[in-house]
């Protein structure tokens, strides 16, 4: 997948450490009780949609010596009641290990490119076996080219085929059209093709601007998607990781964010809280124009800046019809 970095060889351990995205994060938190409770996102998200009711998810990525890391980091966020957590996972660097950490909740990413079958089959199996129930189906950029997966599609048709609804399956979508796509129309239909497939929510790509989300989302209506879309939000911890983050991804930035960012690039903090209003101000707008009820938040396993976004939002009812008149307090 091209998703939050798009999927690339580099794993997202080494993109964090060369973008010094990490924060250190010690204590030990008790996290065992996965298999007490199997969660379907399909039922979550469903009845969250239909109360109107706003959640946010929030990905992380997997470390080889994550030191608690993960213990903390859901410690500290279940306290905003997440309808998800993400996993991304490459099989080339982490093994599935990482996901016993994890809740039932948990949105575990696949990426298939390079696989075989046999290897999705028992990938799967042994997710099944921990509890997950939850799948991000993705390309994946994998160098190599003899897998039985050469587009996500192939991976959800397997999985629709092999295991039938036991999964809730997630794609990718993109706002500013996937980077080898020949052009915004044909990248639409192959988006509408994942979802025909049995694809069940559309997770989009980073953007920076809401008017190109929505203008997505209309135009994801207007060729007959209507599984629920989930903008991608990646909010700023640095310059370095901006420059990093959208280099990979190849997303368009507003040249007004770029000339902002511009003026105090060497100030972490100032960039800090620019990104933190980005963040807020972009749900704020997507709320308000009723585009969608959930926010997947790119965390890169930071929990302060996730914390500081959610408090800020914190003052905004959860029902959606109440918040035309929280927005204006904030």
């Amino acid at each position: 997948m091209r998703h939050v970095i798009a999927g690339t060889e580099e794993t997202f351990e080494d993109f964090a450490n060369n973008s010094n995205c990490n924060d250190t994060i010690t204590n030990d938190v008790r996290r065992d009780e996965r298999l007490n409770e199997i969660i379907d996102l399909r039922e979550v998200i469903n009845n969250k949609n239909r109360e109107k009711e706003i959640f946010y998810s929030f990905e992380l990525f997997p470390m080889k010596k994550p030191n608690n890391i993960y213990e903390r980091f859901f410690a500290e966020m279940d306290k905003y009641s997440p309808a998800f957590y993400a996993l991304t996972w490459h099989t080339k660097s982490v093994t599935l290990d990482a996901v016993e950490k994890f809740p039932s909740n948990t949105l575990l990413h696949l990426a298939a490119k390079g696989l075989k079958r046999c290897n999705v089959e028992i990938i799967l199996k042994r997710v099944h076996a921990l509890g997950i129930r939850n799948i991000f189906a993705l390309q994946g950029d994998s160098a190599l080219e003899d897998g039985d997966f050469p587009h996500a599609i192939d991976l959800v048709k397997f999985i629709r085929a092999y295991f039938g609804e036991t999964f809730c399956i997630f794609v990718a979508g993109y706002p500013d059209m996937h980077p080898l796509s020949p052009s915004k129309d044909l990248d639409l239909l192959y988006l509408k093709a994942k979802v025909d497939a049995g694809a069940d929510f559309i997770i989009t790509q980073i953007f920076f601007e809401s008017s190109i989300f929505l203008s997505f989302v209309k135009d994801c209506n207007d060729i007959g998607i209507k599984v629920p879309i989930i903008p991608g939000i990646f909010p700023i911890p640095g310059y370095k990781c901006f420059e990093r983050m959208t280099n990979i991804c190849k997303v368009n930035v507003p040249k007004f964010i770029l000339n902002r960012l511009d003026t105090m690039k060497d100030n972490d903090e100032a960039v800090r809280n620019f990104g933190i209003e980005l963040t807020v101000n972009l749900i704020k707008d997507i709320i308000e124009c009723d585009a969608s009820y959930g926010f997947h938040l790119f965390t890169l396993n930071k929990i302060s800046m996730v914390q500081n976004i959610c408090n800020r939002l914190s003052t905004i009812s959860r029902l959606h019809p109440e918040y035309s008149t929280a927005l204006c307090a904030l």
